[in-house]
């Protein structure tokens, strides 16, 4: 079997990828990843932030070689206050911000992402970054937790009929605003831009404790990631043989 994992960052993809096995590949200016588990191989690609580019390359592996299970990774901002930092989530229901609209990931997996120590949870994907507390207690009405690119990775993999699966960890919980605005520093292809980001603490020089916080947790919460998407796909590898 052959899985797809997807991530919008570097940053977030670390914390399993330092714990070694994959091998470096150069896909047409898209960074990816390749790995045996056992039974399965794990490809995983680094997106870039954002439906578009989330969706794009999504589409463009699905159109390259055949996978058997699709996965939406990452880190995501806590919606309500039993969400705390670190907390994984698999998704039983992903949400598009801007129209509403849902899709369900494949049953089988996500359960086995809850026998694993995931909880099930709504995610909600949104078109910017919810940058302030406020915003995420509205979004907490109707989601667990909200993110950028898994409504897109989801909609590709639907669209060929391979099954899919959402797993994040909650990097910032529901209280906390962003130290500065993410939606001014991203370039079109979703890669942090560093004059940008220095810009914005220029401007506000009091955001340099809050960022260099984020980043510790960040860090953290892609630790407890990758720990558990280790102990998750070698279950799924246990899964896939005896299903064969």
């Amino acid at each position: 079997m052959r899985f797809l994992v997807t991530f919008a960052l570097g940053a977030e993809f670390g914390g399993w990828r330092k714990r070694g096995g994959f091998r470096a590949e150069r896909r047409e200016g898209t960074e990816a990843y390749r790995k045996q588990e056992g039974a399965i191989e794990l490809v995983v690609l680094v997106s870039g932030a954002g439906m578009e580019n989330a969706g794009r390359a999504a589409t463009w592996a699905l159109e390259r070689e055949p996978f058997d299970l699709v996965i939406s990774s990452g880190l995501a901002g806590g919606l309500r206050p039993e969400h705390r930092l670190g907390t994984v989530l698999v998704a039983r229901k992903v949400l598009r911000l801007e129209d509403g609209r849902a899709l369900e990931p494949a049953a089988m997996w996500s359960r086995l992402a809850v026998e694993e120590g995931a909880s099930e949870a709504v995610l909600v994907s949104a078109m910017r970054v919810a940058g302030t507390a406020e915003e995420k207690r509205q979004l907490g009405r109707t989601a667990d937790a909200v993110e950028m690119e898994s409504f897109a990775v989801l909609e590709a993999a639907a669209a060929r009929g391979v099954p899919a699966a959402a797993i994040r960890a909650v990097s910032d919980p529901v209280e906390g605003d962003m130290p500065v605005d993410f939606n001014r520093v991203f370039d079109r292809r979703g890669r942090l831009r560093g004059a940008a980001l220095a810009g914005e603490l220029a401007r506000k020089p009091t955001a340099i404790a809050g960022l260099l916080r984020l980043a510790r947790e960040s860090r953290h919460a892609a630790e407890i990631l990758g720990e558990f998407l280790e102990r998750y796909t070698r279950a799924a590898a246990k899964l896939a043989a005896a299903r064969t």
